[in-house]
């Protein structure tokens, strides 16, 4: 991470680390002379993280974040983070809290308190939102500042984070590839919502793990789309931005099937329009038409086409 505060001065502080975040109010509420700020930040497309400290009491009360959230985590100290009017709560080390781009808050901070903040999108937060919620998204979503719902859930947390961590910290393949950056901002997405209590009004979220339509939808059109190219599980999950766990239980609930094998029946379903279209021409054998749209064992493609059209496929290009 780069350092990008590390200062004894109060209007210095606030000048660059509203610039970092939104507008805020920083104010020291024990002796001035003991005030001190160091910020950091780092990160790759998608993902932001950083590193906040202050020396001296101090309260923050920023604008809302409007374009982003952040998940935030206590590493020492304690602080604690009000919504006006609706929450307060004291968060202490290894706990987190969720500020969503949508509300005002405040934070009063212990002298000494260090935390470490992930940063993501909007745009990601609602589409992930939505596909949690089983809805056509973008879904404005919420969250209450209760932190994980469980201790399994704030293990689950705790390993993405940290692999996150590990790409920033450790320039990982992430700041460079935007298809490993593009992953794994969706996965971490993914797991924000299953692990944090997300508040929608109107919605009724369905149970953690559940994956809708939508998510359905979005890989099957990227199988019809590129059948004929090289996908696997995680392209299709990828494609409907969950993880490929989800996306498998997805499918098994709402088509009965699995995403390799509907991308299965497609490829057959292409290869079988060939096959009939080439009826009659000698130049066109089996095996270039299997080869061709991703079944490189002529045998289980021959049993897979026996069972779905109810005859060997060499019968249909030479009927």
């Amino acid at each position: 991470m780069r350092t990008l505060v590390l200062s004894n001065d109060l209007d210095e502080t606030r000048e660059i680390i509203s610039s970092a975040y939104s507008p805020y109010q920083l104010s020291v509420l024990g002796d001035p002379k003991e005030f001190s700020a160091w910020y950091a930040e780092g990160g790759f497309p998608g993902i932001t993280v950083s590193g906040l400290q202050y020396g001296a009491e101090t309260l923050v009360a920023p604008q809302p974040l409007d374009s982003y959230l952040l998940v935030c985590q206590l590493v020492r100290g304690r602080v604690r983070v009000s919504s006006p009017g609706r929450e307060e709560r004291v968060v202490g080390p290894g706990q987190t809290y969720v500020l969503d781009p949508y509300r005002s808050f405040q934070v009063h901070w212990s002298p000494g308190a260090r935390m470490t903040t992930v940063r993501l999108d909007r745009e990601t937060v609602e589409k992930a939102a939505a596909d949690a919620l089983g809805v056509e998204g973008p879904l404005r979503a919420r969250f209450s500042l209760n932190g994980t719902t469980s201790a399994a859930a704030a293990r689950s947390w705790a390993g993405i984070s940290a692999a996150v961590h590990r790409e920033v910290l450790g320039e990982g393949v992430a700041r460079s590839s935007p298809l490993v950056a593009g992953h794994l901002t969706q996965s971490t997405a993914a797991i924000l919502m299953q692990t944090h209590e997300l508040i929608t009004q109107g919605v009724d979220a369905q149970r953690p793990g559940e994956v809708a339509h939508p998510a359905v939808r979005r890989a099957m059109a990227l199988a019809e789309e590129r059948a004929d190219q090289p996908l696997s599980l995680a392209d299709l999950a990828a494609a409907a931005r969950v993880s490929p766990r989800a996306l498998q239980e997805a499918f098994r609930r709402h088509v009965d099937t699995t995403p390799l094998g509907y991308l299965r029946e497609v490829r057959l379903g292409r290869a079988h329009q060939e096959l009939s279209a080439a009826r009659g021409d000698g130049d066109v054998t089996v095996a270039e038409v299997a080869y061709r749209w991703g079944f490189n064992n002529l045998g289980r493609f021959a049993g897979y086409y026996q069972r779905r059209y109810g005859r060997p496929p060499s019968r249909t290009l030479r009927a």
